[in-house]
């Protein structure tokens, strides 16, 4: 190949929706796309009707390092949970105020792979996250909220790698074209106004348009924006679809997003506890014939996930750090009492003992701690 040093290159290292990190050849030497292009469905299947695909040793060995170094910053530079995925709400919130800026796209393709990471290492801090998150920027931490629970059901589903960020990707835009009016809407107390029903009424069609202008090619992740609020009896919008056309992924999202709204309240009512809302989805959300994803959704998160604050039946109050095998057994670290005030302990309770089994959920607002979330999901 006219004495450059060329090395084969893996198919699997063309993935759709995503630029191409090298140069492309085939077996002669001839360029078939140029470094930077975006990657979609068709571009993938001509190139793999190739016998072999070349990349020049060199950019190959400089995008795998700039690859490396970008998920090693993102996974392991920061110093706790809390810290990596306050980062990828920074990167996501830049996103939200310039959804059309030139950047956006490599940005969105960073919080997915940030996120991903994050959530295969720190399960459990992850979804502690969003129990113990408040309402502040809701319209960001809501997107990476839902984003965590679509990602951590995939993963549990074991869905190729390529599916899994698309859904990912998909549940952090899914509200993109209503930029921050969500916050907004957190403290309305006043009905919705005719702009804002149809505002959001369009919005899937809208943030699927502002992706597609972004460049997003990915057909997962543009078809679960676009019906990530359809409902499988036809009740949902913009389309109402029918059964049949809903992916998984799409069903996902949405119970995802359903599950996220309930937990963190709004300015008119109260978040709902967490074992209330998992019960309310298995109930209302199974008539709907979501069958096994809503078990293994439920299953996943437990009755009493990380984050939430409990009694046992010792009487003893403690804070909720891992799932346990049971949805109902959790491990609780133990709150200690000190004038009125209380801190984190190092004493844990498998509370799939009968003696320490949980008992009730308790308010947050109802204990006064000086809990630290990085002291309890270290990594």
């Amino acid at each position: 190949m006219f004495g450059r040093k060329f090395v084969p290159l893996s198919k699997k290292a063309l993935v759709s929706g995503q630029p191409a990190m090298f140069p492309v050849y085939d077996k002669n030497g001839q360029l078939l796309l140029k470094k930077g292009e975006l990657l979609n469905e068709f571009c993938i299947k001509s190139l793999n009707e190739n016998q072999e695909l070349f990349t020049l040793l060199q950019d190959f060995r400089t995008a795998t390092s700039q690859s490396n170094e970008r998920e090693k910053d993102a996974a392991y530079h920061l110093p706790s949970p809390q810290k990596r995925l306050t980062s990828v709400e920074n990167l996501l919130t830049e996103v939200y105020q310039s959804p059309t800026h030139s950047s956006s796209l490599s940005k969105l393709l960073a919080v997915t792979s940030r996120l991903k990471m994050i959530c295969e290492k720190s399960p459990d801090a992850s979804i502690a996250k969003i129990i113990l998150d408040d309402n502040k920027n809701y319209t960001v931490r809501h997107a990476i909220h839902t984003a965590i629970l679509s990602c951590l059901t995939a993963l549990h589903l074991e869905w190729e790698e390529e599916d899994i960020r698309a859904i990912i990707s998909a549940a952090l835009t899914m509200n993109l074209s209503l930029g921050f009016m969500q916050d907004a809407l957190v403290d309305q107390q006043e009905p919705l106004s005719q702009e804002q029903q149809e505002k959001i009424k369009q919005h899937p069609e809208e943030s699927a348009k502002l992706l597609r202008h972004m460049g997003v090619k990915n057909p997962l992740w543009i078809d679960c924006v676009l019906k990530h609020h359809e409902c499988l009896d036809g009740s949902g919008y913009p389309n109402a679809i029918s059964n049949d056309q809903m992916p998984s992924a799409a069903i996902i999202i949405s119970l995802s997003d359903i599950y996220c709204a309930k937990v963190s309240g709004r300015g008119y009512r109260h978040p709902i506890f967490a074992n209330i809302a998992a019960k309310d989805i298995y109930l209302v959300e199974n008539q709907l014939s979501r069958g096994t994803l809503i078990e293994v959704f439920v299953k996943l998160l437990g009755l009493y996930p990380p984050g939430c604050f409990v009694r046992l039946a010792s009487d003893e109050v403690g804070v909720v750090v891992k799932r346990g095998e049971r949805v109902d057994s959790p491990v609780v670290q133990l709150l200690n009492w000190k004038d009125k005030e209380n801190f984190i302990s190092t004493t844990l309770r498998d509370t799939a003992q009968r003696s320490f089994s949980v008992k009730t959920i308790i308010p947050p607002q109802q204990v006064v701690t000086a809990m630290d979330y990085d002291l309890i999901w270290k990594n």
